[in-house]
């Protein structure tokens, strides 16, 4: 889970550009087409204009079906409770007297395909997404700012390795893992990571559940107000390695930036809960956890400007998440990244990104 006392201030990022739809492709009847060659003795229409028509109206009707094909595979599928996997990351430090992988961190994944838009490529490609945070903590300065979380930042991605985790959805014990191989693709700003998985790995017959796969939808705006809620797991006990499937009602609480909301809950959102989706009442996939803001009652206590105070006071204890469309525009510019044959070049990947 994402501790801290004040949240980044990112620059703003454009949202996703909107759908556009050219419906304009049919065929266009002009006026010289209907010439007098064109019609019949008896001053009807020829058969070749006739074919014409019907050709169009064919070509609209496969476009409608096509149109509500597409429509239909990207709707979202509603879910109560979502099946969703843990995700840890390990460390082997040898230059610090580590030789073996040790735990670095936990915390929630999902599973997510690219969404739909002029910009996709027509595959069937599969995401994890969870919280960098997780995996690259050492690439978080201003999370572990004690003497003794130094260490972390002498890390790199060389030291670590991550896995996705089935578990018991009772006990909360491990039963099935799947290692996520680089490379590991990093947004350049938010708290956020993606993996490309092989849909395959989630078939195989040991594997104790179906894990959801989750569609990153469009939707309504939230409003200060709106309810939901949050789904993850919760870390009990690192010693056993036990983590339990949890899930929060939520009261979107505050809207920072287009990349960060904040909601309110009844109780602190738990250690492992970041990483994962956050949802309305529609069942649609409205974000992800992020983290928690955290702010000591004493940096509020000695705000002097009221207006700053109350906003303290307001944002304490949130969650944090990053909405959906920000999630999305990041998934598309990976996807494009990959050629047919599933492999990406850093360069290229380099290239996408330079436009964040």
């Amino acid at each position: 889970m994402m501790m801290m006392t004040m949240m980044r201030n990112n620059r703003s990022l454009l949202g996703l550009s909107k759908r556009i739809i050219n419906s304009n492709h049919t065929k266009q009847i002009t006026t010289r087409q209907f010439s007098s060659k064109n019609k019949d003795n008896n001053g009807g229409l020829s058969s070749n204009i006739i074919n014409m028509i019907n050709d169009i109206k064919n070509e609209r009707k496969e476009e409608a079906e096509s149109k509500s094909s597409i429509a239909e595979a990207h709707k979202f599928r509603m879910v109560e409770r979502p099946d969703l996997l843990s995700i840890s990351s390990f460390f082997r430090y040898p230059e610090g007297g580590v030789d073996e992988y040790a735990n670095l961190s936990k915390g929630t994944a999902f599973l997510v395909r690219p969404p739909s838009s002029i910009l996709s490529k027509p595959n069937n490609s599969l995401y994890c997404i969870s919280c960098a945070h997780i995996t690259h903590p050492f690439h978080f300065p201003n999370l572990y700012k004690e003497e003794q979380y130094s260490w972390i930042y002498s890390l790199g991605e060389k030291n670590i390795k991550v896995q996705l985790e089935y578990r018991d959805q009772k006990t909360g014990k491990l039963l099935h893992t799947i290692p996520l191989k680089p490379p590991f693709h990093l947004h350049p700003m938010l708290d956020l990571v993606l993996f490309k998985v092989n849909e395959e790995d989630f078939k195989k017959t040991n594997v104790p559940y179906e894990t959801t796969i989750m569609d990153l939808e469009h939707y309504e705006f939230p409003k200060e107000g709106h309810e939901g809620k949050l789904y993850g797991y919760q870390l009990e006990s690192e010693n056993d390695n036990i983590m339990r499937p949890i899930e929060s009602s939520y009261t979107l609480n505050f809207v920072e930036s287009p990349e960060r909301y904040y909601v309110k809950t009844k109780n602190v959102s738990p250690m492992g809960i970041c990483g994962g989706p956050v949802i309305n009442i529609e069942n649609e996939v409205i974000g992800m956890i992020e983290g928690l803001t955290k702010i000591h009652q004493a940096i509020i206590d000695k705000q002097t400007d009221q207006n700053k105070k109350n906003q303290l006071t307001k944002l304490n204890n949130n969650t944090v998440f990053i909405p959906s469309q920000e999630l999305n525009r990041f998934i598309t510019k990976v996807d494009l990244s990959y050629n047919d044959k599933g492999d990406v070049t850093p360069n290229d990947l380099r290239n996408l990104l330079s436009n964040f």
